[in-house]
């Protein structure tokens, strides 16, 4: 484990802060500078981020938003030297108080291919700096550096799928025709929604996937006549084009696939699986979508670093469930997020399950 550094000496204006990554200084670098990459670890769990600018060279803008159920939170700065994987300085100022001004600085420090990253915080004076201190941003730092590590972490496995709140991921009656059970399909009302934060969720777990994972009954279904299609698919209806390739897991192949080019079967168990797709996936995610029994088989054998689930308000009283009754699984709370259909979890799977 690497441990965040947080040092503000007495009398300084200023606020320090260490951290080692498990990754070269291109990476994290990248991490700093790539708006897309930046919204996923710039601030405490808890908050969503929109970036609304971030050019990041000399004499480049930044601009960003952190919302939550407290509010809006509005960010700017100004970069002033941008060096490639080894230092930029910039400034940093909150819009609610605009006559704070820091300056910041974030050294890339190579070591054997693993990154030292020092920052520092200049302020306008020791006040200042006290003020920053007592707002709790120790909390915030200590959030970021997390989430920056987790995301440069390559090839997760993540488990991520939908909920009810009585813990079925399906109703009853689950069939060809009927996949999410009878009166089912108000579970994935997130994903067909039209609001723009939930449509932001899907597209950014579909660009981060780089392999899918799937039980034979959940294939039977997709493949089935009232499966998916060319415009449908994993990811629901992003590109498909574009998708990745979907690993079954099963216990003989089938004679016939209709959609052929989109799977591959694996017939020797799970961990076989999982080792196929991180294979394929590269430094991009694995997800094991579903069903319910495989998702709780890879859990239960300790080959799931992340679980996600994205609760659905309502009960179902019935159906096929997530977790059974003997299930012991350890969980550690990363990130949550309320949205007009769903509550959205993800957890980290501890390892001593």
């Amino acid at each position: 484990m690497n441990p965040t550094t947080i040092t503000a000496q007495p009398g300084t204006p200023y606020i320090d802060v260490v951290r080692e990554f498990d990754a070269p200084p291109e990476l994290v670098f990248r991490a700093h500078t790539d708006p897309e990459l930046v919204a996923r670890w710039l601030g405490p769990r808890g908050m969503h981020m929109e970036v609304v600018e971030h050019d990041a060279r000399a004499g480049g803008g930044y601009r960003y938003v952190h919302r939550s159920r407290e509010g809006e939170f509005r960010f700017r700065g100004v970069f002033h030297t941008v060096v490639p994987d080894k230092l930029i300085v910039q400034t940093f100022e909150y819009e609610g108080t605009p006559e704070h001004v820091s300056l910041e600085t974030a050294r890339f420090e190579d070591i054997d291919g693993r990154t030292r990253l020092t920052r520092r915080s200049v302020f306008g004076s020791v006040e200042e700096r006290d003020a920053m201190v007592a707002s709790g941003m120790e909390n915030g730092v200590r959030d970021s550096m997390e989430r920056l590590a987790e995301l440069l972490r390559p090839g997760r496995v993540i488990v991520d799928i939908t909920m009810s709140l009585d813990g079925y991921v399906t109703a009853p009656g689950v069939d060809l025709e009927h996949g999410l059970g009878v009166g089912g399909e108000a579970l994935h009302a997130w994903v067909f929604s039209q609001t723009p934060r939930e449509q932001a969720i899907l597209a950014t777990t579909f660009k981060r996937t780089g392999a899918v994972v799937m039980g034979r009954r959940l294939f039977d279904i997709v493949d089935g006549p009232h499966g998916w299609s060319d415009e449908m698919g994993y990811g629901a209806r992003q590109d498909q084009s574009a998708a990745p390739p979907v690993f079954v897991l099963t216990h003989e192949a089938p004679e016939k696939v209709r959609l052929a080019d989109r799977f591959r079967f694996v017939t020797d168990g799970p961990a076989s699986a999982i080792g196929q797709a991180k294979a394929v996936a590269g430094d991009k995610d694995v997800v094991i979508m579903g069903g319910g029994s495989t998702c709780y088989e890879f859990l239960q054998a300790g080959l799931v670093d992340v679980l996600t689930i994205h609760v659905a308000p309502l009960i179902l009283g019935g159906g096929t469930p997530l977790f059974r009754g003997d299930a012991k699984v350890r969980l550690e709370l990363l990130e949550s997020e309320m949205t007009a259909y769903a509550q959205h979890l993800t957890y980290r799977v501890l390892a001593d399950n």
